[in-house]
């Protein structure tokens, strides 16, 4: 590990791999090429909402487990944010993709996502600030480095773009601030035993978040 690393830096260091996977995978490849299939999209952002829906509980007990109203503040900011303003959008572009696309995909739970939400909820289920943190903040984070790279891209389809604005915007960019910041906060008051769990809990969910773009990627209509 390099020496005097911010805990958020050095957890992001030390599944560095996983996170360029992430960042390079050919979901988010095909969609800087403008190419991805409508289909997958709308699969992709199906699954999400399913997730989105779990994140939220997640993100809820983190607002009654926090000690103090300025970190309480923060995680309501994230569930008025992902309810209000991240899953309409979604609802959004998956109603512009199918009636542009005429058509529909399913939207039972598959097997990663299924697995992805056990993950969180148990990690709900302890009821402890500091792993819930580490469980939560690679979505955002990496969401956030993903439209940093996609931004700039020249694409045209008007779902991919807004999507990209969305998670670019200086609101998420604010968002990730904050939770790596509180992130470290909490990181400096943990003993090495806990820091271990958190650093587990983070590459668990990193992990989860490439198994999930792999998931979404390998969809294949009809079938």
């Amino acid at each position: 590990m390099i020496l005097n690393l911010l805990f958020s830096e050095s957890l992001r260091q030390d599944n560095v791999d996983t996170w360029n996977k992430i960042l390079n995978h050919k979901f988010i490849t095909e969609i800087s090429k403008d190419i991805l299939s409508p289909s997958k999209f709308i699969f992709y952002l199906k699954q999400d909402q399913i997730f989105l829906k779990a994140f939220c509980k997640l993100l809820d007990v983190a607002c009654h487990i926090a000690s103090d109203k300025q970190t309480r503040e923060l995680f309501q900011g994230l569930v008025v944010s992902t309810f209000n303003h991240e899953m309409p959008m979604q609802n959004e572009k998956i109603h512009q993709l199918e009636v542009d696309n005429i058509e529909s995909t399913g939207v039972s739970i598959q097997k990663t996502t299924h697995e992805y939400i056990s993950h969180i909820t148990k990690v709900s289920d302890s009821r402890d600030l500091d792993l819930v943190l580490s469980a939560i903040i690679p979505c955002p984070w990496t969401y956030y480095e993903i439209s940093e790279l996609l931004i700039n891209r020249d694409i045209r389809t008007e779902a991919f773009k807004q999507w990209i604005r969305f998670y670019s915007s200086k609101e998420s960019r604010k968002q990730v601030m904050q939770l790596t910041q509180q992130l470290n906060k909490l990181a400096g008051n943990a003993d090495e035993k806990k820091k271990i769990i958190m650093r587990k809990y983070f590459s668990l969910s990193c992990n989860y978040e490439i198994e999930f773009w792999d998931m979404v990627y390998s969809y294949k209509s009809g079938r």
